[in-house]
């Protein structure tokens, strides 16, 4: 069995090996998403996501310093303030691109996803770059998510499960904006927007699940395990 100190050495790898496959996830995106609202949104979460890695690594310095005279308790909310900062930035991301979304599709706006010649080999739809894209913004980090939830079990820490779980459940904005690009070059101009709503509404359900856990951690609430799933059953034999 790994030792706290390994599974935190293994998760410290696994959060920068994320944070250099979203870079170059974003960039992709960036020079493939066109004028597709599904796409934005896609790269709006994508631009995000490095947000639960870079506050776990954040987080993991700032733990290891002593109490001090201004906070004599030490830094042990670190990891809750962490968690708040990247929750809300995701909520509220999530409401703007839902907001935008059912706009356009009020508007009855048709989204252009036209021709490009990216290779000098003559006209390509524009929806077979968006495509590939797509893919590479969810495959490897579902792998990746898979990889953190044991290690965010061992070591107990909420932002490594809200990272690992939103690495996981990406296939779900991705699916639905490969399924809007394809809505389009079928000539449904409303799957564009339709699947951009869906993008947003799981970038806010995300937001909102993650910052009620930590405003419930700020608040002290009774202790649970690390997804919340129950009652942490350490402190009732310590109260005796």
């Amino acid at each position: 069995m790994s030792t706290p100190g390994e599974l935190h050495r293994k998760a410290l790898r696994l959060e920068w090996l994320t944070i250099a496959y979203l870079v170059s996830a974003v960039a992709l995106l960036s020079v493939s998403r066109g004028s597709s609202q599904a796409m934005k949104a896609v790269w709006f979460e994508a631009i995000l996501s490095p947000g639960p890695p870079i506050a776990f690594l954040v987080a993991a310095r700032i733990l290891r310093r002593p109490p001090s005279r201004r906070l004599p308790y030490g830094y042990h909310r670190a990891v809750s303030v962490a968690l708040l900062c990247v929750s809300l930035s995701l909520f509220a991301l999530g409401l703007l691109v839902l907001y935008d979304s059912v706009s356009r599709l009020m508007q009855s706006e048709h989204p252009p996803i036209g021709l490009v010649d990216p290779f000098g080999t003559g006209p390509l739809w524009l929806g077979w770059l968006m495509l590939p894209a797509l893919a590479y913004s969810t495959l490897p980090a579902a792998f990746l998510g898979r990889a953190k939830l044991p290690l965010a079990r061992g070591l107990h820490d909420r932002v490594l499960l809200a990272d690992a779980e939103m690495n996981r459940a990406g296939w779900l904005t991705a699916g639905a904006a490969m399924l809007g690009v394809v809505g389009v070059g079928l000539g449904l101009w409303w799957a564009d927007a339709v699947a951009a709503s869906v993008v947003a509404l799981n970038i806010t359900r995300d937001g909102w699940k993650h910052l009620r856990v930590a405003v419930d951690d700020l608040m002290d609430q009774e202790p649970t395990v690390v997804d919340h799933a129950a009652v942490d059953p350490l402190p009732r034999p310590l109260d005796g």
